[in-house]
């Protein structure tokens, strides 16, 4: 396994861990306070970060503002739009729905997309591909199947979270080619969710006690080292790839379910997660220097 695959893989998988936490923080805070607070708080927080760590990684003679800058304004508009958008909606899901519910929508994003990245990217998907991502599909099926339930506001939610966060996860990977910096991926989206949701923000404030504060402060680190991680690994790996290796986060869900929930795990759940591993490793793998090669668009 050559280096690029090795540290994209090591950023998906870094990533995979901060996002679990983020997820888990939305499910606890997300019953107590209204959206606009909660991102609002989150989303200029998150934004904070991005400015102190562009600013503590500045090269001599470079400014914050260089830093955070972007050679194409129109495709960051469009991304920032669409993660408020997405923003929006997976709150919803996660505050109406189980989280297991959620990671199911959720793990079908790599399908979606697959299916935006060949028209969008020029990045083609071989038919090995697709069989890899049916059976990490299948594998999310078997983590988290549950019994009939009626399409109600929070699946359309998750629906929709997960249809806009595939058309912005594409976005992100052709910004990747001009623009090398992490942090104006972060920065530009997360300010954008902020002051959107500061308009509203004064109709439905709560106050909130110091544990709370920090919860959220946790929320907005956990988030804001998932998005740099997960551009992270977008400049390194094709986006039909990062996305199943993000299916990782279940298995943690699962952990942290059993863990501090009780949650049992069966062998129906042990093979979810064998076959969700799988799909990806294969899928990271074929990533060989020679389609790297036949396709440049793919770098």
């Amino acid at each position: 396994m050559d280096r690029i695959r090795l540290l994209g893989g090591a950023a998906v998988f870094a990533y995979s861990i901060a996002i679990t936490g983020a997820d888990s923080l939305t499910k606890l805070i997300a019953q107590e306070y209204p959206p606009a607070q909660f991102f609002a708080l989150a989303g200029f927080l998150v934004a904070g970060f991005s400015v102190v760590s562009a600013w503590c990684c500045c090269k001599p003679g470079e400014s914050v503002a260089q830093k955070l800058s972007t050679r194409q304004p129109r495709l960051m508009a469009l991304r920032s739009a669409l993660g408020f958008l997405a923003s929006v909606s997976f709150y919803f899901g996660f505050r109406l729905l189980p989280l297991a519910e959620m990671f199911l929508f959720i793990g079908m994003m790599p399908l979606l997309v697959a299916l935006l990245s060949g028209p969008l990217l020029k990045e083609p998907v071989q038919p090995f591909v697709w069989i890899a991502l049916v059976v990490g599909s299948l594998g999310v099926t078997c983590l988290f199947f549950q019994q009939n339930t009626i399409l109600g506001v929070g699946h359309v939610s998750a629906i929709l979270g997960c249809g806009l966060g595939a058309v912005s996860l594409v976005v992100a990977r052709r910004m990747t080619r001009e623009d090398r910096s992490c942090l104006a991926q972060v920065f530009w989206p997360n300010l954008a969710v902020g002051c959107g949701m500061l308009v509203v923000l004064p109709f439905g404030f709560l106050p909130m006690p110091i544990g709370d504060i920090i919860w959220v402060c946790a929320y907005g680190a956990a988030v804001f080292c998932a998005r740099v991680l997960c551009v992270a690994a977008l400049t390194l790996l094709p986006v039909f790839v990062v996305t199943p290796l993000m299916n990782i986060q279940f298995i943690w869900a699962l952990i942290i379910g059993a863990v501090v929930f009780g949650d049992p795990i069966t062998g129906q759940v042990l093979l979810g997660g064998v076959l969700i591993v799988a799909s990806g490793l294969v899928l990271m793998w074929d990533i060989t220097p020679e389609y790297r090669e036949r396709y440049p668009s793919a770098q």
